[in-house]
C-alpha cells in the first residue's frame, strides 16, 4: 500500500473565519458523501449559544472531488447564518446539548423502502472533553424530504465505559454496519486516553444491534475508523487516534493512518496488521500539529482519478493562545477569532495510490 501524498490543504479554518457567517464559530467533523448529482460535506458545528449542530457544505452541481469550491449552506434569507438540519433538542433531552460527528448514509428501512440517515454522538454534558454525562449514538432521518430526530438513543455505553461516540455507519449487503468508539471519558486536560473501537451491525439499524465487536483495544488506542471502497477491490480504512487538543506531553502519537481489508467488518484478522501511517502530525503544518480527527473519504470517479484517494478530516492547530493569534491577525489587518481554547480546521489531503 505505497501513495504519492500531497501536502494537506485547508477548506474551512476556525482561525481564518468562515467570511459573513456568524451563528457558527467553529466547525469540525466533515463526513463527505455523494447524493445523486452533488457532493455533501456534513459537518459538525459550535454554534453561538454553545450547543452543536449538524450543518452542511456543498460542492457545485457536476464538480468532482478534486474541487476545492465547497460553500456552506445558509438559511434562506439569511446568507450570513449557516443552516442546521434540524433544530437542538428540547432541554432535559439526552443530546441537549448537541449533536457531534455527523455520519450520513442511505439504506433500505425496516419498510424496505430506501432511507435517509444522519447518525450522530449526542451530548449530554455542558463539557465536551472531560464530560460529566456519557456521550450515546442517535440518528435523524428524512422523511418526506424533512429531517425528524430519533427521539431516543440507539446506542448506549456500558458501566465499564459508559460512553459511545463517533458513530460510522454504512449500508453493505443488506446490512447496517457501525464502526464506534468507546471509552470512561472523554479525555480533555486530564486522565489517560483509553479507547476502544467497535463494531456492531443491525438489520434496520436501529435496533436489535448484534453483540459488539472488538476491532482496536486500549492498546493501539485508535479513535475513528472509517471505511471506503478500494477500486482495486475490497476495502479501505482510515483511522486517527484521540486528538491533543490541549498540547499535551506525553500524549498519544497523533497522525492519520491506512488499512487494508478483504471484508467490511470488526474482524482484527481481517485488516491490515500494521496501519500505514498517512499523515504524521509531528512533521506537519501548524493547523493540524495537535492532532487529526474525523479522517473519511474515498477514491476518484473517472479513468483519470479512480486511483487517487480524495481524505477529509479535522485538524486540531498546535496555536492556542488566543491573544497571540488575534494580534497577529490584527497586525495583518484581518479580524481575530472568536476566543476558543483550541482551533479546528476542516482539511483534505489527496493520495495517489502507486502500482506495486
Amino acid at each position: 500500500m505505497n501513495f504519492l501524498i500531497n501536502a494537506p490543504i485547508k477548506l474551512f479554518d476556525q482561525v481564518d473565519g468562515y467570511g459573513d457567517i456568524h451563528n457558527v464559530l467553529g466547525f469540525g467533523d466533515p463526513h463527505v458523501v455523494k447524493i445523486k448529482n452533488q457532493w455533501w460535506m456534513f459537518i459538525s458545528g459550535f454554534q453561538t449559544n454553545f450547543k452543536n449542530n449538524i450543518f452542511t457544505a456543498t460542492l457545485p452541481e457536476g464538480k468532482t472531488l478534486s474541487s476545492n469550491e465547497w460553500k456552506i449552506t445558509t438559511q434562506s434569507g439569511h446568507p450570513k447564518k449557516a443552516n442546521p438540519i434540524f433544530e437542538n433538542s428540547e432541554k432535559g433531552s439526552w443530546d441537549y446539548f448537541g449533536f457531534h460527528t455527523p455520519f450520513y448514509v442511505s439504506g433500505r428501512g425496516t419498510d424496505g423502502d430506501i432511507v435517509e440517515r444522519v447518525y450522530y454522538t449526542g451530548r449530554g454534558s455542558r463539557k465536551v472533553v472531560d464530560n460529566t454525562s456519557p456521550y450515546s449514538i442517535g440518528v435523524i432521518e428524512k422523511r418526506e424530504g424533512v429531517w425528524k430526530r430519533h427521539p431516543t438513543r440507539i446506542l448506549a455505553g456500558t458501566k465499564e465505559s459508559p460512553n459511545v461516540l463517533e458513530s460510522k455507519v454504512s449500508y453493505i449487503e443488506g446490512k447496517w454496519r457501525m464502526w464506534y468508539v468507546t471509552t470512561k471519558k472523554e479525555t480533555g486536560k486530564k486522565g489517560t486516553p483509553q479507547y476502544c473501537v467497535k463494531y456492531v451491525e443491525s438489520d434496520d439499524g436501529l435496533h436489535n444491534w448484534s453483540q459488539p465487536k472488538t476491532l482496536f483495544n486500549e492498546d493501539e488506542n485508535y479513535y475513528d475508523a472509517t471505511i471506503h471502497k478500494s477500486y482495486r477491490g475490497g476495502y479501505g480504512m482510515a483511522v486517527c487516534r484521540s486528538t491533543n487538543l490541549y498540547g499535551r506531553h506525553p500524549f498519544p502519537k497523533q497522525g492519520l493512518w491506512l488499512l487494508e481489508g478483504a471484508e467490511p467488518n470488526g474482524d482484527r484478522g481481517n485488516w491490515s496488521r500494521s496501519p500505514k501511517l498517512i499523515l504524521d502530525c509531528d512533521e506537519g503544518a501548524e493547523w493540524y500539529r495537535n492532532g487529526i480527527g474525523y479522517p473519511n473519504g474515498c477514491y476518484g470517479e473517472s479513468k483519470q482519478d479512480q486511483d487517487k484517494l480524495y481524505l477529509f478530516f479535522t485538524g486540531i492547530h498546535q496555536k492556542r493562545n488566543w491573544l497571540n493569534i488575534s494580534l497577529s491577525k490584527l497586525m495583518k489587518g484581518k479580524r481575530p477569532p472568536f476566543p476558543s481554547p483550541f482551533y479546528f480546521t476542516i482539511g483534505k489531503v489527496e493520495l495517489k495510490r502507486l502500482k506495486e
